[in-house]
């Protein structure tokens, strides 16, 4: 059900008060006064401002005067309250709230009904009035609204400009998705400037305006655009996992797939300890797949009003409707599920609930979008069964095997311009003295040696600088053995194993070993 029918509805049915939140107020506003006018012959509207105060009278502009005006109006109409969130939010006046409840019951009547919408970009409200408020979102432009923009500003350039290709404009449209429509003209209109003023040909540059929606995400606090240069080949090992996502590339945004039957792919769960490339391969499937990659920072949803985690979480989950297709990376789920499958107690309630509309939009998030979800988590015993089976697949990411490690060092070394034929031959026994080491630590290892090769003016890291750096870290699989070997064996029974080799043996691990390699 759109906007309009969803405010319709509730109109008809006699709400008495909405709170409707607006990234675009004006928009609003005006589809508001639209479905005023198709009902019962057409409803009176009228919109109150603190700066003017009501649009038909120009008085009024006193908060505290704004219920008795309303009183004034004719039965079944409706009143717009633009940013009255101000005054009936965090410690309002108690006699205002008394006022707000007092006037709730006088619209609620039979013979005066009168419906009360609050419009404004955020939710904010008392948690004395929280259950007297509906709350609805005015959506951001669905994908034929913005295409309709996008070919309109394109025609209005038709006599300097042409699309490369359809892939251009697709890629256009896509790029422009999440965005209002204010800021969706905008970023065209930007585009076309730069790249006039660049290269002195007037064009639609789709990377403009996802650069341009990535600044907007940046403000919400809650979605980041993480752009990512490298694919798969920058991950070392992880060989099942590779072969996995390579056999759904093809499938992903191809119309023929769609064709063939196969349904939009949902989602991958990445567990394993910190450290061993989950995370990274998140950012490279999103390269890899032509996905843009969304952050999405879980523990940001939580806020201290009544009411106020779960209107966020709605709203969240909204924008990222409107940003398919692309991928959506929840980093350490964990974290922000803490207590999910707790009674409550500690926050009553209120992390389960923002849970289960996390839940709930996974299982019934639209068909047509393509929205794939990349969970990623460090602890994967305490995670409910209920989040598991929303994905496609689970893969355990464990500590890298043997070849996996020479494949890290040899990246690492090569993307730090530190590679050799000399170190080529004897980068197996640094990958010896390695085992139980995490990629992370790998890096680490070549960072280390690089900063003492360049101390003591080498031209390149050697060996024994490789093998000096490995000696002073003591990895963190030796250090939580017993946690790692009790979620392996967890995930033994529940998820397909990213690495294509045997495990590491946690209890063979010994620092004595490093110490005792011969380098001759």
């Amino acid at each position: 059900m759109n906007f309009q029918d969803e405010l319709n509805s509730y109109i008809r049915a006699g709400y008495p008060l909405l709170y409707i939140t607006a990234l675009e107020p004006a928009r609003a506003a005006s589809a508001i006064e639209k479905v005023c006018e198709g009902i019962n012959g057409g409803l009176s509207c009228h919109t109150w401002k603190v700066t003017n105060g009501w649009d038909t009278t120009g008085r009024g502009d006193d908060p505290d005067e704004v219920f008795a005006n309303i009183d004034q109006y004719p039965n079944n109409s409706v009143a717009i309250l633009c940013n009255y969130h101000a005054f009936i939010g965090e410690n309002p006046d108690p006699v205002r709230v008394q006022s707000f409840i007092d006037a709730y019951s006088r619209w609620k009547s039979q013979d005066k009904h009168r419906t009360v919408i609050i419009l404004s970009p955020i939710y904010k409200i008392a948690p004395e009035l929280e259950r007297f408020v509906q709350t609805l979102s005015y959506t951001l432009p669905n994908e034929e609204q913005i295409t309709t923009i996008v070919d309109g500003i394109a025609e209005g350039y038709k006599d300097i400009f042409t699309w490369e290709t359809e892939e251009h404009r697709i890629r256009t449209i896509s790029n422009a998705s999440g965005m209002t429509e204010d800021e969706v003209e905008s970023s065209l209109a930007l585009s076309v400037v730069k790249s006039k003023l660049n290269t002195g040909e007037a064009k639609i540059d789709p990377d403009i305006v996802m650069e341009e929606k990535a600044k907007i995400l940046e403000k919400t606090g809650y979605l980041e655009y993480w752009p990512y240069p490298d694919n798969l080949s920058s991950v070392g090992g992880l060989g099942n996992l590779k072969v996995w996502l390579n056999e759904r590339k093809k499938a992903v945004l191809s119309p023929k797939a769609k064709e063939f039957g196969l349904p939009n792919p949902k989602g991958l769960f990445l567990l394993g300890p910190p450290g061993t490339g989950k995370s990274l391969s998140a950012k490279c499937l999103s390269r890899e797949w032509g996905l843009p990659l969304i952050r999405f920072d879980l523990g940001k949803v939580f806020g201290s009003l009544v009411g106020q985690s779960e209107e966020r979480m709605r709203m969240i989950l909204a924008q990222i409707e409107s940003l398919a297709p692309a991928a959506v990376w929840i980093d350490e789920i964990e974290k922000g599920m803490a207590g999910a499958d707790s009674s409550g107690s500690l926050d009553s309630g209120v992390t389960k609930r923002v849970f289960g509309q996390l839940l709930t939009w996974m299982e019934e998030r639209p068909k047509n979008k393509l929205i794939y979800v990349i969970a990623t988590a460090n602890e994967a015993l305490s995670l409910p069964a209920a989040l598991l089976r929303r994905f496609d697949a689970l893969f355990w990411v464990d500590l890298p095997t043997t070849s996996d490690r020479k494949e890290i060092l040899r990246i690492q070394l090569t993307k730090n311009n530190q590679m050799s034929d000399e170190l080529e031959e004897v980068l197996s026994k640094v990958v010896d003295i390695t085992v139980g080491f995490s990629g992370a630590e790998i890096e680490r290892v070549v960072h280390s040696a690089m900063f003492t090769a360049f101390n003591a003016d080498e031209e390149k890291v050697s060996i024994e600088h490789l093998v000096a750096s490995a000696q002073k870290i003591v990895p963190l699989a030796q250090l939580r053995k017993e946690d790692i070997e009790q979620s392996r064996a967890w995930a033994r029974e529940r998820c397909e194993f990213a690495q294509a080799e045997e495990q590491v043996d946690l209890k063979s691990l010994n620092k004595s070993i490093v110490r005792a390699i011969n380098l001759n």
